[in-house]
């Protein structure tokens, strides 16, 4: 039977598949505790972190999605 922690380090694994990252950082903040010196776990969640942090200043959240407007350039 799995912990509470690797419930949650589960569930933000799964989020990030789904491409819901704010979920997954809400997950990943409840597992932190219990990965404190897991090396993969805190790349998965800095990485992640920064991910929603820049795509929040580049997007707007939605409905805990972030949207973010596509700008192509022809150059």
């Amino acid at each position: 039977m799995l912990s509470l922690g690797e419930k949650a380090y589960c569930a933000a694994l799964l989020a990030l598949k789904n491409k819901e990252y704010v979920n997954a950082l809400h997950y990943f903040e409840k597992a932190a505790p219990y990965f404190e010196k897991n090396k993969e776990f805190t790349l998965y969640f800095e990485t992640t972190r920064l991910l929603v942090e820049v795509k929040s200043k580049l997007g707007t959240l939605v409905d805990d999605k972030i949207e973010i407007e596509e700008i192509f350039t022809h150059g």
